[in-house]
């Protein structure tokens, strides 16, 4: 018998939509507060915060995503992740509202059911049915690059 393949992922929400990552990735999650401008950057890219003595860059994933007209409510949060474990690659994302951390079993999760245009974010890992809701898993790693070009 194969031992099955258990993950954790913490999902969150964007524009009402429920997506996810791996939590290994995760470092801190923030309330959405005060981010310094950066002059001559991306669209996406709301600035830089301190944390702790590391200056963070700050990106918002509902702009990456082709969302308009966004709202910051007070679930608003950055959830600081880093994708190679090293203090000088932290960044972090904002989101609508951070929902629940949870294990699962990595056959639940099914090839991806997006398809088109979700903004800059192109790459899912896949998809999982939860609580009634999808669950689109995306791919952190080309997140990161896409920031980084």
């Amino acid at each position: 018998m194969m031992k099955e393949q258990m993950t954790s992922i913490i999902s969150f929400l964007i524009n009402k939509e429920v997506f996810a990552f791996d939590t290994l990735k995760v470092r801190n999650i923030l309330e959405f507060d005060k981010v310094t401008w950066v002059p001559n950057t991306k669209d996406y890219l709301l600035g830089v915060i301190n944390l702790h003595g590391n200056i963070i860059p700050i990106a918002d994933m509902r702009v990456m995503m082709g969302i308009e007209n966004i709202e910051n409510g007070q679930d608003t949060a950055v959830i600081v992740v880093s994708d190679d474990d090293k203090k000088d690659s932290l960044l972090g994302l904002v989101v609508d509202g951070v929902k629940e951390v949870f294990d699962l079993d990595e056959s639940e999760i099914k090839e991806s059911v997006i398809n088109g245009n979700t903004g800059l974010v192109h790459s899912f890992t896949g998809s999982l049915h939860k609580n009634e809701e999808f669950i689109h898993i995306i791919d952190l790693t080309e997140v990161v690059q896409e920031i980084e070009k």
